[in-house]
Formats: structure tokens, C-alpha cells, sequence
């Protein structure tokens, strides 16, 4: 899997940030589909770089988005950082039993038309780490 990747249009299909239109308002509110660990997969992090446009409401877009993500099959944690430096600077930070779950989840945000709003908060794309966990 690569470690790091910039997303752009519909082709971050690995990025596991939930975005919540008004037309999929109803499904996002719903816990996403379940989805198993494979046997002999190892917990992942995911690190998200993003740039807003306009911070005041990315954040408080991620405030009433994020609680979705943390309910999704597989997720261990989605914390939400902002530099307080850089206003415009945030860092998403999951964990996930697997990558398997992680792009599960991301496939059901991308069927909802999540995916596509995220680009409307940023000011460029996404960048996405993925790191596996070895030692364990």
C-alpha cells in the first residue's frame, strides 16, 4: 500500500475523511455497513492533511461529521487537530482494525457523494498517509 498519496476529483477513492452532503444528510446519519477484518490483517493509522478554505466551518463541519466515522465497523479512534498557528491547517488522525474496513468505509462515503463535498472545504487536495502496524 502506498504510504503517501495526494487525492484529487473523484480519484481519492482510499481517503477515509467523512463528508456529509444535504442529499445524503439521511444515510450519513446512519451507521455505515458493517465490514469484518480479514484474517491476518494488521491495524492501520491513517494521517489526513488537510488545507480549508474557509476554517471556521470546516471545523464545524468535521464536528458533526466525524462522530459517523467513529462508528464505522473497524474504526478505533478519528481525532481532529487544528494548527493553531495556521488556521487553515488540519490533521485527521484514524485508527482501523484493517485497511480492508478503512476503504469499506470509504467506499460507502463515495457511494453516499460525501467524497465530493470534502473538495468543496479544501483549498487543494488531501494528502493521505497510511501506516501499518508491524510490531504487534
Amino acid at each position: 500500500m502506498n504510504r503517501r498519496a495526494v487525492f484529487m476529483g473523484a480519484g481519492f477513492a482510499t481517503l477515509g475523511l467523512v463528508a456529509v452532503s444535504s442529499a445524503a444528510h439521511a444515510q450519513a446519519t446512519e451507521k455505515p455497513p458493517a465490514a469484518a477484518a480479514p484474517a491476518g490483517s494488521h491495524p492501520v493509522t491513517v494521517v489526513l492533511r488537510l488545507s480549508a478554505k474557509d476554517p471556521a466551518a470546516f471545523k464545524a463541519h468535521l464536528m458533526k461529521t466525524v462522530p459517523v466515522t467513529r462508528v464505522a465497523s473497524g474504526c478505533r479512534y478519528s481525532h481532529s487537530f487544528q494548527d493553531p498557528q495556521n488556521p487553515t491547517e488540519f490533521i485527521l488522525i484514524q485508527g482501523w482494525d484493517s485497511a480492508a474496513q478503512q476503504q469499506a468505509y470509504v467506499a460507502w462515503r463515495k457511494q453516499t457523494g460525501d467524497l465530493k463535498l470534502l473538495m468543496d472545504f479544501l483549498a487543494k487536495p488531501p494528502i493521505v498517509e497510511t501506516f501499518e502496524l508491524f510490531d504487534a
